[in-house]
């Protein structure tokens, strides 16, 4: 891997593990969160795409393509800053490292790539995990609330690199605009539901999550999820996952059962086993 390369997939990687414990320590509500996020974001890459002189007219069919991509950014985010609230930092970056599985499952139900029995071990061996984590089916358990909003989150993130590599047609970053901008408009359908009333120590959380986190996180991972296949970037992707514990641990002293964690560990061993084993039907 190219030194460049290296550094924009490290970079986002480091930056993805500080938002469980950024978003469980700031007061905003998940509808602020996204709103701010989403405004800076589009406002910065808006800025940067003009100045490269590439803010051009996009085909009808391409814009309805960028709201999808938006449409199922925003339920990914919603979801993920619910679960955090709801539950802790641990538990939601816990929930996210489905992730990968659901990609082998997605990628198997419309990218037209086979299941094959490794993958099938995988996904058995990352549902004994889920299993192991949830304390009981109620959903007014903070743990399994938490939980169940993480997978619905990890579902929907996995969707996005089949989406960016299927339409890589259209030019990196105005598959990041879109995907911003669209997001941004689904936040502000509830922007009623918005808090304002915050401290000096929210608003640098805020501004972390948008500058750092959305505006150069998620623009280096569409490039990377662009030029890796799904099964890399999924492999890479899980990087983050124990250091988002690790820093909910240390940071907010977020207790850890041994439950927790052993599901950790088979929900993670059991989606890299997969997608390392796994091969598309069409390379």
């Amino acid at each position: 891997m190219k030194p460049r390369l290296f550094f924009e997939t490290l970079i986002p990687i480091l930056l993805f593990a500080c938002i469980p414990v950024t978003v469980k320590t700031i007061a905003a509500n998940p509808y602020t969160i996204g709103i701010f996020r989403l405004g800076v974001a589009t406002l910065f890459v808006t800025i940067f795409v003009a100045l490269r002189g590439q803010l051009r007219r996009v085909p009808l069919r391409d814009v309805v393509r960028l709201a999808i991509i938006g449409l199922i950014f925003f339920g990914h985010w919603i979801t993920l800053f619910f679960a955090i609230k709801a539950s802790s930092a641990s538990i939601a970056a816990i929930g996210q490292s489905t992730y990968g599985i659901d990609l082998l499952i997605l990628g198997a139900l419309f990218a037209g790539e086979r299941i094959h029995a490794t993958d099938a071990i995988a996904v058995a061996v990352a549902a004994l995990g889920a299993i192991l984590v949830i304390p009981t089916l109620d959903l007014g358990n903070d743990v399994t609330l938490g939980m169940a909003l993480a997978c619905i989150s990890a579902l929907l993130y996995a969707a996005l690199p089949l989406l960016h590599q299927r339409w890589a047609h259209i030019p990196d970053m105005t598959r990041t605009l879109g995907q911003f901008a669209f997001a941004l408009a689904c936040f502000l359908v509830l922007l009623g539901r918005a808090d304002w009333n915050l401290g000096g120590r929210d608003w640098a959380g805020l501004l972390f999550l948008a500058i750092g986190v959305t505006v150069i996180g998620h623009s280096l991972w569409v490039r990377v999820t662009t030029r890796f296949s799904s099964r890399v970037t999924s492999i890479i992707y899980y990087a983050n996952i124990p250091v988002a514990v690790l820093l909910g641990v240390l940071l907010l002293d977020e207790p850890l059962t041994g439950r927790a964690i052993a599901g950790g560990i088979l929900i993670i061993a059991g989606s890299i086993f997969g997608l390392a084993n796994h091969r598309p039907a069409h390379p």
